[in-house]
């Protein structure tokens, strides 16, 4: 039998000493840098203090670093010595209060604008590169005809004067060249980190931040797009799952341990899937499953395995082993679902799986 050990853990809270003022810049280099730096401010801080790296977050962050809105900064001091989490709803709390339009800032278009900058950035790398190679190239020809010329004798005082100054103008342009190719790599190098970087912010959006499962916009997002152009012969299937009384849990023994109950649930469900259907945490102790391809049946079978691996799994905490058991509930699409009704069956399920003694799985 599968033993889990959770200890109790206590998070502490790192001082805040991250300067929060950036000097204006005005050419293109320094704004690239100025915008990298300000993405290894941000991204650690928020990593450090456990809270989501949503692209409404970053926003938040990133005006509060420098102090676009020094009342937002100060509003944001005050909730970090709280030890708020910047929950969503946080986060559109704060959206309300300090920006007119918040509906300009949604999730959704902030996206956008994060997968806008990453194309663009793409973009100017590849652009940089076949630069870089092009003043590569011609550094080499400069540097072959400065030798060529170097060699030459010349008996005509007039043309060896020409030919003089010709070398030197090629000098000069070679180390002219050389600077421009050392600084193409610099800034081709900046890019590619900044692009790895907002590539890494749009992954992160997308994935609950305790159990590194998708999060529950994305997954709404993905199966509203595949009910849209779903035909009649469409096969899919969706897994929804509960922990039992879980509010116990986190009423024994604190919300401490409930995540560790949390993340481990988590890790059942992903194991049991692996890369095959999308795992999502939905909410709170709600987990989902998408099967694509499952009829109703099969995509049982699997929620029975994931119940059967949760109920196995020996849970301790503190010395004192506890039951931890999960209910399910399972709905095939038919012609005409939206994610609402097919969710809803599916939920459906799963309240007469908790009606009947919890710790099972139902079908719709």
């Amino acid at each position: 039998m599968p033993q889990i050990q959770i200890e109790d853990f206590e998070i502490k809270t790192l001082d805040n000493s991250l300067d929060k003022n950036l000097n204006a810049r005005s050419n293109f280099d320094s704004l690239v840098e100025a915008t990298y730096e300000m993405a290894k401010k941000i991204l650690p801080f928020l990593a450090r203090r456990k809270i989501p790296l949503t692209p409404e977050n970053y926003r938040l962050f990133y005006d509060y670093f420098l102090l676009l809105k020094p009342d937002l900064s100060k509003k944001i001091d005050q909730l970090l010595d709280m030890g708020c989490r910047f929950t969503p709803e946080d986060s559109d709390e704060l959206f309300r209060e300090f920006y007119q339009q918040a509906d300009e800032y949604r999730a959704a278009n902030l996206e956008k604008v994060g997968e806008s900058m990453t194309r663009a950035s793409e973009t100017l790398n590849q652009n940089l590169g076949q630069s870089l190679e092009s003043a590569t190239h011609y550094r080499a020809v400069l540097a072959d005809t400065a030798s060529r010329i170097s060699l030459t004798q010349m008996e005509d005082p007039s043309l060896k004067y020409l030919v003089d100054n010709l070398l030197e103008e090629t000098l000069a342009t070679l180390s002219s060249q050389n600077d421009l190719a050392d600084h193409l790599e610099k800034t081709r190098l900046l890019v590619s980190s900044l692009t790895s970087e907002l590539k890494d912010q749009a992954r992160l959006a997308n994935i609950d931040e305790l159990t590194q499962l998708f999060n529950r916009r994305f997954f709404v997002n993905r199966l509203t797009k595949i009910l849209a152009t779903a035909g009649e012969d469409q096969i899919l299937s969706l897994a929804i799952f509960d922990l039992d009384r879980f509010k116990r849990i986190n009423d024994t023994w604190g919300h401490n341990i409930g995540d560790k109950v949390l993340i481990l649930c988590a890790k059942i469900i992903k194991n049991a899937v692996g890369d095959n259907f999308m795992a999502v945490r939905y909410g709170g102790e709600e987990f989902i499953v998408l099967c694509p391809g499952l009829d109703k049946s099969t995509a049982k079978a699997l929620a029975e395995n994931i119940r059967h691996q949760m109920e196995i799994t020996q849970v301790t905490i503190r010395g004192q082993n506890i039951p931890v058991t999960i209910s399910g509930g399972v709905a095939q699409y038919a012609p005409g679902d939206t994610t609402e009704t097919l969710i809803g069956r599916a939920d459906q399920a799963l309240y007469q799986a908790k009606e009947l003694g919890r710790n099972q799985v139902r079908d719709l």
